[in-house]
């Protein structure tokens, strides 16, 4: 099925049940739950356990790593919690009363627990937001799946005829009503949690920009009160904020700044708040140069370093986007695709 053929109005889905099983992290799932009922679901079941260590937990971890040099228990520890508590959860329902499941991030998951998913909805898809080699466990369960849907296309141009269920999609935008904010005309704005595979290109792209008049609002979440690195352009804050209240902030900006991660191509979700916003972007992900809403005057893209052509972007009028191409990406033309609810042209 193609996304460009669905079409943007949502048939009545309120007697339809519908159950979301993902990760807590920054309560995305919170901002989906709100999407979704704004389609028009009442029946709406989030299953998002957050994972809270126990004092016998904390001194098996410390052992596991210091003195055994696992450095992975922590997150085995979490993924068994998770897991238990999806399954506990998916046991209040009756076989088959559900009429959809959405998993994201399926790699967090054991068979057991999504076989009693299959048992539970009738239709059952999967999306994995990150790189599939970024959480190797994925490649357990892809089969397992009628559709597993990756955001980043060289994953599935390189594992399609391994796993044939496999299905290209990209993230999306929430297209919820909002109220409208004024915004900071020379404000950039980055939101990420710190990560050392890429907090140099991060400098690289804040020094650059520092030469303009611009506001820098570069925020990184780094979990411990010290700050690994000092920079005069960056805050470092230890409590993470959530996804909703990042929208708020992401209005009031002018740019948005994206850096990639290394292990995958996948477009992030701020390249789609940029598109529902109408804000610029800056990034140094190349692929976002084949996608159809691509134009210079809206996307830079940083190229082995260079920023030739920075200063015009930051001087040049914003493209507003033909409003189909701009549909195309909201998360209610996204859930029409991946449940493949037939509406198409």
């Amino acid at each position: 099925m193609n996304i460009n053929n669905i079409i943007n109005n949502t048939p009545d889905v309120s007697d339809k049940k519908i159950i979301l099983i993902m990760p807590p992290d920054f309560g995305v799932y919170q901002v989906i739950e709100q999407n979704l009922r704004y389609m028009g679901f009442e029946q709406v079941t989030v299953i998002s356990p957050l994972f809270r260590y126990k004092t016998k937990d904390r001194i098996l971890n410390f052992i596991q790593k210091t003195f055994l040099g696992n450095k992975d228990y922590k997150k085995q520890l979490i993924d068994d919690y998770y897991t238990a508590e999806v399954s506990q959860t998916l046991s209040s329902f009756a076989p088959k009363s559900i009429d959809y499941a959405i998993v994201i991030r399926p790699d967090k998951l054991d068979l057991k627990t999504i076989e009693k998913i299959h048992n539970t909805a009738h239709k059952v898809v999967a999306y994995q937001w990150d790189g599939l080699a970024r959480f190797p466990k994925v490649f357990k369960v892809i089969n397992h799946f009628q559709r597993f849907f990756v955001f980043d296309l060289e994953d599935y141009h390189r594992y399609r005829y391994q796993y044939p269920n496999l299905l290209p999609c990209t993230n999306f935008y929430f297209d919820m009503r909002e109220e409208s904010v004024s915004v900071n005309e020379n404000e950039v704005l980055y939101v990420g949690a710190y990560m050392k595979d890429r907090i140099q290109s991060l400098i690289r792209v804040v020094d650059a920009l520092s030469q303009y008049n611009l506001t820098l609002n570069i925020n990184l979440f780094y979990g411990r009160k010290t700050p690994p690195i000092s920079h005069p352009h960056l805050s470092f804050i230890s409590k993470g904020i959530s996804y909703a209240e990042n929208l708020k902030i992401t209005k009031k900006a002018a740019v948005i700044l994206d850096i990639k991660t290394v292990e995958h191509n996948g477009l992030s979700l701020r390249i789609f708040e940029a598109i529902k916003y109408q804000k610029k972007l800056i990034t140094d992900n190349k692929s976002i140069m084949q996608y159809d809403f691509y134009h210079p005057n809206n996307f830079y893209v940083i190229e082995d370093d260079h920023f030739q052509g920075l200063a015009a972007f930051l001087n040049s009028q914003y493209i507003p986007l033909a409003e189909e191409i701009k549909q195309k990406y909201s998360f209610s033309n996204w859930l029409k695709y991946v449940l493949d609810i037939p509406l198409y042209k």
